[in-house]
């Protein structure tokens, strides 16, 4: 199943205080990208939230040979950002590229930040995303520095079935650390 945390997120602040949750709300913009597109550079500062409302996106940086090195993919639901950029407002290290054209709805730092300060409700719901954020990201840092790579893959078929599903496997297997070749020997071979 694809990610619900945000929507989840978003219906606990509507319960809390229903002004908060619809001045955030208001503040919200549409958009969408193409694939191959890029929706935050590298080496670029952050401003916006975003929630993917259809297609996936990765977030990969560069290894020094040049080459991806992609550190996660975002689904319909997802919260969606450059977050060390967008927290210190510093370049940021990561780029999001679209691999499937993609619709959103995103909000700007300014506006996130200033929502928060007004309403308790709002800091909360960033709070806790974040909290969410943190550790959907320790727990993706021992999955790919501890498992094989037959244990990657069947950590991703039972938690993250949308992956094997959804993504091409040449970016799966850049995610996984492994070559194409080795994912399709684990595909044959389960």
């Amino acid at each position: 199943m694809e990610n619900d945390i945000v929507s989840q997120k978003l219906e606990l602040l509507r319960k809390k205080d229903e002004q908060a949750f619809n001045e955030f709300s208001d503040a919200f913009e549409t958009g969408s990208c193409k694939k191959g597109e890029i929706l935050i550079p590298m080496y670029k500062t952050c401003d916006r939230l975003y929630v993917v409302e259809s297609g996936i996106a990765k977030q990969f940086r560069h290894k020094e040979d040049g080459s991806e090195y992609i550190t996660w993919f975002s689904f319909k639901g997802d919260l969606l950002t450059a977050f060390t950029s967008f927290v210190t407002q510093e370049p940021s290290k990561e780029a999001i590229k679209i691999i499937e054209d993609c619709e959103y709805i995103s909000i700007s730092r300014d506006k996130c930040y200033a929502l928060a300060e007004k309403y308790h409700a709002v800091e909360t719901f960033f709070r806790e995303l974040m909290e969410v954020y943190y550790i959907q990201s320790d727990e993706r840092l021992f999955f790919l520095q501890s498992f094989t790579a037959k244990q990657k893959y069947d950590h991703i078929l039972k938690e993250m079935p949308h992956f094997s599903q959804r993504l091409p496997q040449k970016e799966l297997s850049s995610f996984l650390g492994i070559t194409r070749e080795t994912l399709s020997r684990i595909r044959k071979y389960p």
